[in-house]
């Protein structure tokens, strides 16, 4: 329970703009870790979107395994 809540207070920190390296469940089919810009966040679910090299991605907060902000 205190890992969820850690994930879950660590996405509220998070801002528009921040760039973040992202560890998806394998059930989503993204096996590889995820780089890019936050670009839209939804405070209330937690849920955001993500700019990557391939373009944009809708992530749910309940997918999220590790998330780790990087240097701007």
């Amino acid at each position: 329970m205190a890992l969820f809540q850690s994930l879950a207070e660590t996405l509220r920190a998070l801002m528009v703009g921040d760039k973040v390296k992202i560890t998806l469940r394998p059930e989503t089919g993204r096996l590889f870790p995820l780089e890019g810009r936050i670009l839209l966040k939804d405070e209330a679910s937690g849920n955001f979107s993500l700019q990557t090299e391939s373009g944009a991605i809708q992530i749910r907060a309940g997918d999220v395994l590790s998330i780790t902000r990087l240097e701007r």
